[in-house]
């Protein structure tokens, strides 16, 4: 896989700590009851499930029809677009003082579907001349290799070895929050350097690309937000969920089908930049309003 990416080695070598080291941390803060749990809120997960994997591809497809831009370019949004799962669900909903259980169960389902919808997906509705250079199966089983067997390998020390885990967990989140720092170093030195010149194609890029970046992230947020339900603290953590598309998904395919687009590339960085501050400046608001709410209560209770 690595020779086929078209990436400097250091780059595609962060891209996959990245992903190892996310899932495993990911895994080791599980267990089977907390993701299990929401699952007899059937409307709810299937909600969570149509919107990820149905609406925001199509709405994916709607914006790059109807803003003009590059093949590459439309291409990195499409496969953000695609890939559902993103590993902040859950801290989004205590940021938003949400259903975390909900968002636990969500990002680990949607995770472990994504190794397998986003490639179908992709080859739905990606241009001809893109897929052809995609070996999907090959990408499918490096997603399972880089996504799949860290989340379990962490999920089952959680639940077997408890003690084990509650020592380790800390320095595996560290891990997972350093190996991003490591990418976004090595990816300016790389510009930087020049050895790949994704530099050179951020003006390609263009303002049209970055706004559609936004409308798909706003999109995401309001039909997330009106589609989940009639409780409010759900439809915040679907919503949340909804607007994290899945980084880890999104970079692997997208370092596969784009190798010779560094714009596209980019552009998976670009949404990856908007989605988390957008999102979790929402969360952050909700939240505030929350111990707002609780603080006023608190305070009647007293006076009484």
């Amino acid at each position: 896989m690595i020779s086929t990416i078209g990436l400097t080695l250091p780059l595609e070598l962060s891209i996959y700590l990245f992903l190892v080291a996310t899932m495993f941390s990911m895994g080791l803060g599980l267990t089977m009851r907390e993701i299990a749990a929401p699952l007899h809120r059937r409307r709810l997960i299937g909600i969570a499930f149509f919107i990820n994997l149905i609406v925001i591809p199509l709405a994916g497809i709607a914006v790059v029809s109807l803003l003009p831009m590059e093949m590459g370019v439309a291409a990195g949004l499409l496969i953000v677009a695609c890939a559902p799962g993103s590993t902040i669900g859950p801290k989004l909903a205590e940021f938003s003082r949400g259903d975390v259980s909900l968002a636990i169960s969500i990002m680990f389902f949607l995770s472990v579907l994504a190794i397998f919808t986003t490639p179908i997906t992709l080859t739905l509705i990606l241009p001809g001349a893109i897929t052809e250079q995609i070996d999907f199966f090959s990408v499918m089983t490096t997603l399972v290799i880089l996504i799949f067997l860290p989340m379990v390998a962490g999920l089952a020390i959680n639940s077997r070895w408890r003690s084990f885990a509650d020592r380790i967990r800390d320095r595996a989140f560290l891990l997972s929050n350093l190996t991003i720092v490591i990418f976004g170093i090595i990816f300016i030195w790389v510009q930087v350097t020049g050895e790949v010149r994704f530099i050179d194609s951020f003006f390609a890029v263009g303002i049209t690309a970055t706004a559609a970046v936004f409308i798909l992230v706003a999109f995401s947020m309001c039909i997330g937000y009106l589609l989940g339900g009639p409780e409010k603290h759900n439809r915040q953590v679907i919503a949340t969920s909804t607007t994290n598309r899945n980084l880890g998904v999104s970079l692997l395919v997208g370092a596969s089908a784009l190798a010779s687009h560094g714009e596209a590339f980019l552009i998976i960085i670009v949404y990856a930049i908007v989605q988390t501050l957008i999102s979790g400046l929402i969360a952050v608001k909700w939240g505030q309003k929350v111990r707002r709410k609780e603080k006023r209560e608190r305070k009647e209770m007293t006076k009484e």
